[in-house]
């Protein structure tokens, strides 16, 4: 006679099926995770360009290179120091971005009177 519980068997193959399945939506659900993170890592570097872009042009630093946004992120990242006010002499520098890095925030970047702004609209 056949019992109506489940045979070892039968439990073993179940588990499998749901291993199976687990795997692939947590493969596809790391990939769309994958892409927010590197979206929102674009977008802060970006405010933090505009950000001490505006600085660093209050008090003299010269950073931004009117029309060149890539030469205007080398420049932070170089470091370039106040030429007056409280801050003369101190180095404007943002930390050092790979080139993916420098290309995701320059999605998020454009020119107004010749100055960096941030655009969260743009991809």
């Amino acid at each position: 006679m056949w019992s109506q519980a489940f045979s070892l068997v039968e439990m073993l193959i179940v588990i499998a099926i749901v291993g199976v399945m687990s795997a692939v939506v947590i493969a596809f659900l790391g990939g769309a995770h994958r892409e927010s993170m590197t979206r929102v890592r674009d977008q802060r570097n970006a405010q933090e360009v505009v950000s001490l872009c505006m600085g660093a042009v209050a008090v003299g630093a010269p950073v931004v290179e009117p029309g060149n946004m890539r030469t205007t992120i080398e420049n932070l990242m170089e470091g370039k120091a106040a030429s007056s006010g409280i801050f003369q002499g101190r180095i404007f520098r943002i930390s050092q971005m790979s080139e993916e890095e420098i290309d995701g925030a320059l999605k998020y970047l454009s020119w107004h009177d010749s100055q960096p702004v941030y655009d969260a609209k743009a991809h």
